[in-house]
């Protein structure tokens, strides 16, 4: 690293002095005391530079045409240089007259900072042998206060400093010891006052000390003064204009707010870090709360840290736990540990941990509905809190709530903690492990409902990590399954069940639910941008087909990704979404542009629908019936068919799909075939729910099909030659419907209810199934009126 100046183009040698210590000037680079390289440019091939260097024995080398390389140091000094003066430039949005002096600020600051290449010291150090003097360095460009002289008559409102840098260092000019360059708006030139180093020029920092945040003034306050002065300090020309006549309206910088720490944090919603969470007294009352429970808990105790340890780090992470209508419930700050930091095999193992099948709650709801059961929400504090750790896990101390005795100490977890790889696992193992206690027994096809029968009464228990539904026969039995579970973990009690993961239910005056996800909707099209589109028919267009190559790829391609996927969990109350949504899927790896517009009119579809949802009648049998339907060679692309099924529990519509075909089919009935033998595996496997619930049905499951060849294969034991070479697994159909287990029955094609979830329907088709799969509004269903309760 040498020492560096700056020179103006063209002006080598008038800036340049005899000096006995010859210095790097621009592109030349000086070798020995005796000799020079530099390019071939006018400037260095002058008589009057080339006389300089004859004079004091300075021989000169000139590198060869269009070779750079031959000068390299000085070459790359350069573009040290221009790089920093491009930034210096760039983050003050100058324009490019100021480029000069930007070059020399960037020369002034590379001068005076430290190098590894000379032993960590600076250019300047080796060169005078003395530190620099940087008391008076400013940021560049930074605005003043300018006390003119007296003789000035230019009114300066406003100054700015552009550079602090001596132009030629090693120069015995006087001027030229703190050379600042100063400019304004209504100065037709640069400005030297006469007392520029005196204190008459003085930062604004001076004026608002930064150290005492309380006293500083807005932001938006010390732009907005300064502007108005400026503003009314050079409109002095007659011309009318805007801002003369108080027609200008002011501009509003609420989407690019700069939140400093004189910031009101208290109107964030959800901060991102802790240090702005401080400022906020409902943040930090909410992680005293979260602190004082993990205490109670006795979640950690606090050890030397060990050595040759894995330490987990620890975050906080803040939520704004809101209710159904949009309002405010709570503020939940939660203490997370750094779970990436994990390594297998030595502070975590199994990660598993189950959660409930959607068609379990939704045959939970129906069963609720039709047996006039109550419906109780539990939620768990802290639940992964409640988990026991079986292996050693360190973390850091949480940040804010160091121990001062004792701030080098690490946290052993006892229990688990949010964000560990295990905790999942570790709290669902405690909270199932206590249930057996209570009566409650599992069930065998989904781990995550549990049941307890009794001579009084049945009670079901449904959870999904800490929500908790529970339901049953008898509301006395019900209140000492809360009362037990409450003595053991930390329960809140949210009453009747109103709003369940995303779930809307609401309870008709005659017994029936009505379930609806209307505000997951309203947020994924304020989400999207689609707020206020217009509504189209249906979700989908009938008879189009779309390939992955059509359109141009998206640019940001997670924005497709992170929609589609909101979508599919919409699909938990919604069936009529479920072929489009599975159709824009298939795109996820490239999505183009025309596949964007499948999902616009999905969004638009949603919002004429809003307050679309499912209607459990409670006035019907309990008795399985499906429906199960194929679009053969549908996809366009690789000619596989789409299953699309959907089944019932009364009238009740419980569970449905729509998937496109793993291979593909020779003919329409393979085709049908594949759909019912899918359709016939879920039946079987709800037949298995209601079993483990004591719910028998009086009738065989009913299976309809729109397709005489496929109904004739799964009823007589005969193998053609088109479908023998099916897999084994798809004729158990034929050994359920033989042993009776399951009815198959024709239904026409304009009556199949799982043709929604094969294709897109013309929209009087369309609307016809939705109203076969109970779906519409609430004002619909209740003749137009809203009932409170």
């Amino acid at each position: 690293m040498r020492f560096t100046g700056s020179v103006r183009p063209g002006s080598v040698f008038e800036d340049m002095e005899p000096d006995p210590n010859p210095v790097q000037t621009g592109p030349v680079r000086f070798l020995t005391g005796l000799s020079s390289q530099s390019d071939g440019g006018g400037e260095y091939m002058s008589h009057q530079f080339q006389d300089f260097l004859s004079t004091h024995g300075i021989v000169h080398q000139i590198s060869c045409p269009y070779t750079p390389q031959q000068n390299g140091l000085a070459e790359r000094n350069n573009r040290h240089f221009v790089e920093t003066a491009i930034t210096l430039l760039t983050e003050a949005s100058m324009l490019d007259k100021f480029w000069f002096h930007a070059m020399a600020h960037s020369a002034y600051l590379i001068n005076r900072m430290p190098s590894k290449v000379p032993a960590n010291k600076s250019p300047y150090f080796r060169l005078m042998q003395k530190l620099p003097d940087i008391g008076y360095l400013r940021h560049f460009p930074l605005q003043y206060f300018v006390l003119c002289a007296p003789s000035l008559s230019i009114n300066l409102p406003s100054t700015l400093v552009l550079s602090s840098e001596t132009l030629v260092s090693h120069t015995n000019h006087p001027s030229s010891s703190l050379s600042r360059r100063e400019f304004s708006p209504a100065a037709p030139s640069p400005l030297v006052p006469p007392d520029a180093s005196s204190s008459s020029v003085q930062p604004l920092a001076d004026f608002f000390p930064v150290s005492s945040g309380e006293h500083m003034p807005p932001i938006d306050h010390v732009i907005s003064s300064s502007s108005s002065s400026l503003s009314s300090s050079q409109n002095i020309h007659p011309m009318t204009t805007r801002s003369k006549s108080g027609l200008c309206q002011q501009k509003s910088f609420e989407d690019s707010q700069c939140f400093t720490s004189m910031h009101d944090s208290t109107t964030l919603d959800e901060p991102s870090t802790f240090r702005v969470a401080s400022f906020s007294p409902a943040w930090i009352k909410a992680m005293e709360e979260e602190i004082s429970a993990l205490t109670m808990q006795g979640t950690w105790c606090l050890v030397p840290r060990p050595a040759n340890t894995n330490i987990v780090g620890s975050k906080w992470i803040y939520k704004i736990k809101r209710n159904s209508d949009g309002t405010v419930s709570r503020y939940k700050a939660r203490l997370v540990a750094q779970g990436f930091s994990q390594e297998a095999g030595f502070d975590y193992d199994e990660t598993f941990s189950p959660v409930v099948r959607h068609t379990t709650v939704r045959l939970i709801l129906s069963l609720a509905s039709i047996n006039g059961w109550s419906l109780h929400q539990l939620d768990v504090k802290n639940a992964f809190l409640h988990g026991d750790l079986d292996e050693e896990v360190y973390m850091k101390q949480p940040q804010g709530f160091e121990d001062s005795s004792h701030p080098e100490y690490v946290c052993k977890l006892q229990k688990s903690l949010y964000g560990l790889k295990q905790a999942p696992r570790a709290w669902n193992a405690k909270f199932t492990g206590y249930l057996p206690s209570l009566g409650f027994k599992m069930s065998h096809s989904d781990p995550s409902l549990f049941v307890k029968i009794s001579d009084s009464a049945i009670v079901v228990l449904l959870l999904y990590v800490d929500d908790i539904i529970l339901t049953g026969s008898n509301s006395h039995v019900i209140q000492e399954v809360i009362t037990d579970l409450g003595s053991i973990f930390d329960l809140k009690d949210l009453g009747p069940l109103a709003f369940f993961l995303g779930l809307q239910i609401s309870y008709k005056s005659n017994g029936d639910l009505f379930i609806s996800q209307q505000k997951y909707a309203k947020d994924l099209l304020v989400k999207a941008g689609m707020e206020s589109c217009r509504s189209c028919p249906t979700p989908s267009k009938p008879h189009t087909q779309v390939l992955p190559t059509d359109g141009e790829p998206l640019k940001e391609p997670s924005i497709y990704r992170s929609i589609v996927g909101a979508l599919q969990y919409l699909t938990f109350t919604r069936p009529d979404l479920a072929y489009s949504v599975n159709t824009v899927c298939q795109f996820m790896n490239n999505p183009t542009e025309v596949h964007f517009q499948l999902v616009k009119r999905i969004l638009r579809y949603i919002q004429g629908t809003l307050h679309y949802g499912l209607t459990y009648s409670s006035s019907v049998p309990v008795s399985l019936s499906a429906y199960s339907d194929a679009d053969w060679a549908g996809n366009i692309t690789t000619r596989r068919s789409t299953t699309g099924f959907v089944v019932f529990l009364g009238s009740n519509p419980i569970s449905w799909q729509s998937k496109k075909q793993r291979s593909v089919s020779r003919s329409s009935t393979e085709a049908e075939y594949r759909a019912l033998a899918n359709a016939s595996a879920e039946v079987a496997w709800i037949r298995q729910i209601l079993a483990d619930l004591h719910v028998f049905l009086s009738e065989p499951p009913l299976l309809f099909c729109d397709n005489m060849s496929a109904l004739a294969l799964s009823s007589n034991p005969v193998f053609h030659s088109r479908i023998k070479h099916l897999d084994v697994d798809f004729h158990f159909v034929r050994e359920r419907v033989q042993r009776k287990d399951f009815l198959v029955q024709y239904i026409p094609t304009d009556d199949q209810v799982a043709d929604i979830l094969t294709k897109g329907l013309h929209s009087p088709v369309f609307v016809k199934h939705c109203t076969n799969l109970s779906l519409g509004t609430l004002a619909e269903i209740e003749g137009g009126c809203l009932p409170n309760g």
